[in-house]
């Protein structure tokens, strides 16, 4: 039994390593590197004020220079990894960047809230979204990241009771009461203004709701307190092929077990 849990999982890490060429976590972001983002049509979200033509331009359509700007998701799942980019302003460093001017109430980036095979908005509905990933610290150039699960969401209204309340509140913030964490690192590179880059990448098999042998939608959301921009990607992701080295393998594989089954008769 154990042989083949080693071989399986051999095949698995094979298999995966066949898969496309991954991003650079190098806090430097460019349009190629990501497979899902919200540069063109991809599906992200913004607050109008910020679009003086009235349409939503994906890339940049909330720059202007504010410490608090989003300008750019991307999502990417390759090599047995998941990797995200984001630019905007200082708030990607997880530091307070401002303040409400009716509430008072600070501004901060929320987590990344990841969903699998999520159908349900996070603006409006959080049950979707399974996993978060929370930025813990920047010590230098290197972000720090924790990725949660099994815990619930809190929403984000700093603008209750105010003519901005509608426009400015998601249910998908923060998310408490987690009960398990895995950490890990990625890259801040502080470029001024509204061009700042925050980057990072972790084992796939950490989402353990996603089956990578099935594929399917990885839904990738953030916002921050005031709720001023979003983005959402969706990626669906095709089930991981087997590689050709697999059927070259497949003989001395069953040979080997041939041999063990003759071994244990004996």
């Amino acid at each position: 039994m154990k042989l083949h849990s080693i071989l399986l999982s051999a095949l698995f890490l094979a298999a995966m390593s066949f898969n496309a060429s991954s991003a650079s976590i190098d806090g430097a972001v460019t349009s190629s590197e990501y497979q899902w983002n919200t540069d063109g049509s991809e599906g992200s979200d913004k607050w109008m004020s910020f679009n003086s033509s009235g349409a939503y331009q994906e890339y940049n359509d909330a720059s202007g220079g504010d410490s608090w700007d989003l300008n750019y998701l991307g999502t990417s799942v390759s090599n047995g990894q998941f990797q995200f980019g984001v630019i905007g302003g200082e708030i990607l460093d997880g530091q307070k960047t401002g303040s409400s001017y009716s509430s008072g109430a600070g501004i901060y980036l929320s987590d990344f809230a990841i969903g699998v095979n999520a159908s349900a908005d996070p603006k409006l509905d959080s049950s979707g979204f399974q996993y978060a990933i929370r930025l813990l610290d920047i010590v230098g150039s290197v972000a720090n990241f924790a990725l949660l699960e099994g815990g619930t969401w809190e929403g984000a209204n700093i603008y209750d009771g105010t003519s901005h309340e509608n426009t400015h509140k998601t249910d998908t913030y923060k998310m408490v009461n987690a009960t398990s964490t895995k950490t890990f690192s990625g890259v801040w590179t502080n470029n001024g203004g509204d061009d700042n880059v925050l980057e990072g990448g972790f084992d796939i098999k950490w989402l353990s709701l996603f089956d990578p042998s099935i594929g399917g939608t990885l839904s990738t959301y953030i916002t921050m307190a005031c709720v001023n921009d979003e983005a959402l990607v969706h990626a669906d992701v095709s089930p991981v092929p087997l590689p050709a080295s697999f059927f070259l393998m497949a003989p001395v594989l069953a040979g080997v077990l041939g041999l063990r089954r003759r071994k244990m008769r004996i």
